[in-house]
């Protein structure tokens, strides 16, 4: 029995921390790369921060995978090659990444490395509790489907062309259609979900450059930016502690 009792109220505590760990209303943050290292004081707000004029590596392009055939030749579909995926417009735009295949892409491009051995401390709180912390990486070609963060920290990183990004608080969700994770935001109708104007949302324009960072229990849209004249190609990292 206390058991039990001890087992519910550790339920409660996590509850309640991850309930104030939720937001209400947010506003964006900005700063400068070169002021990266003010980062740390800046997550307790809660809210969106986007990081101006980072320089972006040379990686996790289309031009720059193309040089690696073998990965473009992989199979994404049933008698679908990733090439013949990227070289088809309508299907790409439609097409659901699993994300293995996304984490894969990330691991292959270098980009997974790179951020683990370049950024990955300069974001995290103190590096004295640096062992209290991992991250998952992932790289999306044109678009990532709606998703809740739940990671400590989420960061997108635009490598290629400009990316759309849809920020919605997670009280938006009772609004969103049963099956909605993974959908994309932009191609739901009224007819998938009536209340689909109850909506609140902001979108921000994410050019390559620049970084933006996301609470946890934020639910977002990824695609590609309609001035964009080539298709977004998004990294994502997780921080988790």
């Amino acid at each position: 029995m206390l058991e039990i009792i001890a087992i519910l109220a550790t339920c409660f505590f996590i509850a309640i921390l991850f309930y104030k760990q939720a937001n209400e209303s947010f506003e964006i943050i900005q700063i400068e790369a070169d002021r990266l290292e003010e980062l740390p004081g800046i997550y307790g707000d809660h809210s969106p921060i986007v990081v101006r004029e980072f320089k972006t590596p040379s990686l996790g392009t289309q031009k720059e995978l193309e040089k690696r055939q073998h990965i473009m030749n992989m199979a994404v579909m049933t008698n679908l090659s990733l090439k013949a995926m990227l070289s088809s417009p309508g299907t790409l735009a439609n097409y659901a990444w699993k994300k293995e295949t996304a984490e894969f892409l990330s691991e292959q491009t270098g980009l997974n490395t790179w951020f683990q051995h370049h950024l990955f401390t300069q974001l995290l709180p103190s590096v004295y509790t640096k062992w209290l912390y991992s991250h998952k990486t992932s790289l999306y070609p044109h678009h990532r489907g709606l998703f809740k963060t739940t990671a400590f920290q989420t960061v997108l990183m635009p490598t290629q062309g400009t990316a759309k990004v849809s920020i919605m608080l997670s009280k938006a969700e009772p609004y969103l259609p049963t099956n909605w994770k993974n959908r994309i935001f932009q191609h739901l109708t009224p007819a998938d979900t009536p209340l689909l104007n109850q909506i609140q949302f902001i979108e921000v324009k994410l050019r390559k450059g620049n970084l933006l960072f996301l609470p946890a229990h934020t639910i977002i849209d990824i695609t590609t930016h309609e001035s964009s004249d080539e298709p977004a190609w998004t990294f994502i990292a997780e921080i988790h502690n």
